[in-house]
């Protein structure tokens, strides 16, 4: 009797000791640290940078000198999001924090419009109203507590809300005016034509380049998983592109296309020659072309046997064997290397501007240039928000086919 009592006294113990482990929630301490970044990040630091015109500079502001009652409101908000997330945690109260931190995003970026409105409308047109490094860190904190709140969503479609919500208060705030008057929707007014023309020739090179690669390295990779003697050559030659710096390759590919442009009239007429789209596209069409030869090798690889083995058995020869089994199969993971191709890319055109090749990078070493960082957000912001949603609709296709991009 003495032994079971001290079982059960120890059981006891043991399910005491256990609680505390079964309660703790890694999403609760991500977005509990979300808000209390965002609070700080609201009452300390640079929230506002107030300039007379974009090359001087100006007097820097906290958010709730600059935005007066509604900073008090905003500081609240971040409060009750990290309140939020212990006071009524889990499932209950996940969506509800993920729109509450769409709210402070709308909060924050129409008091930031206002206050920049009334500046301009003291100092003039050329006044610039920039965003300080205690704003960015308030988007880091606003990352945290929302996909904490995802994290903990009942489903998809409250995820989808949480990020949508986002989208569409930048979408609305900007529609309507609101942030008109704030430095980068100045800069980005001004350089407008620009703007649109150099997004145009980022994309060719992002998205070309990604073609390029599918063309070219998907039967590369094929050809490599079924011949080790095809794979050596094949991958030695990517491995090697790969260690070259961007820059350091371009400035390689720089006299070979000069000659090329200079003796090739078909060529010329293209515009290929030294300088310009030519080398830029080819060194991007190389680093692109590693991701995919190398998932379509594991892709052919990883395939199970057995499977193979049937298609074989029903009569099924080399190629519709390959169009039928072997490429559907591998599909998500060879579409994990065309993702890792496409982001890389997007990224990488900023290489362009360097070789007067165009470009988003264009804008954003002109913002250089002029030491204008809004100018500069105006190239910059463009490359990582096509870069996001490249990945993210990549991965979710990769989800509905199926698979995990594992390979990647």
């Amino acid at each position: 009797m003495a032994s079971s009592s001290n079982t059960a006294d120890s059981a006891a113990g043991a399910a005491t000791v256990a609680a505390p482990a079964q309660r703790f929630r890694p999403a609760a301490v991500i977005g509990a640290s979300g808000a209390l970044i965002g609070a700080v990040a609201l009452v300390a630091g640079p929230y506002l940078s107030f300039r007379p015109n974009r090359v001087v500079d100006g007097v820097t502001s906290t958010g709730l000198e600059a935005f007066g009652t509604t900073g008090w409101l905003l500081l609240a908000a971040w409060l009750l999001a990290g309140a939020l997330v212990f006071v009524v945690p889990g499932k209950r109260t996940a969506l509800a924090r993920g729109l509450l931190g769409a709210a402070i995003l709308a909060g924050s970026l129409w008091a930031s419009g206002v206050a920049a409105a009334d500046y301009a409308s003291a100092e003039g047109a050329i006044a610039r109203t920039s965003f300080g490094w205690s704003f960015y860190a308030s988007l880091l904190a606003l990352f945290l507590v929302q996909n904490a709140a995802m994290e903990e969503s009942p489903g998809m479609l409250a995820r989808a809300a949480v990020i949508w919500s986002d989208v569409l208060v930048v979408v609305a705030l900007a529609a309507s005016g609101a942030l008109g008057e704030l430095g980068i929707a100045r800069e980005f007014s001004l350089a407008r034509n620009v703007f649109l023309r150099e997004f145009r020739v980022h994309l060719f090179y992002a998205l070309g380049a990604t073609v390029g690669a599918i063309v070219i390295g998907v039967p590369l990779g094929i050809a490599a998983a079924r011949n080790r003697r095809v794979e050596t050559p094949v991958m030695g030659a990517l491995n090697l592109g790969q260690v070259f710096p961007a820059l350091a390759f371009v400035g390689l590919m720089m006299p070979v296309f000069g000659a090329l442009g200079r003796n090739v009239a078909p060529l010329k007429s293209i515009g290929v020659a030294g300088i310009g789209w030519a080398p830029v596209f080819v060194v991007l069409l190389v680093y692109a072309l590693y991701p995919v030869v190398r998932n379509t090798i594991a892709a052919i690889r990883a395939l199970d046997p057995g499977v193979l083995d049937a298609a074989r058995g029903v009569g099924m020869g080399q190629w519709r064997l390959l169009a039928e089994v072997e490429l559907p199969l591998g599909f998500p993971v060879v579409l994990a290397g065309v993702r890792i191709a496409l982001v890389q890319s997007t990224a990488g055109a900023v290489i362009a501007a360097f070789v007067g090749g165009g470009g988003l990078g264009t804008i954003m070493f002109f913002g250089l240039e002029q030491t204008s960082m809004d100018l500069v957000l105006v190239g910059v912001l463009p490359i990582v928000a096509l870069a996001l949603v490249f990945d993210t609709g990549l991965r979710g296709v990769e989800r509905l086919a199926g698979g995990t991009g594992g390979a990647a």
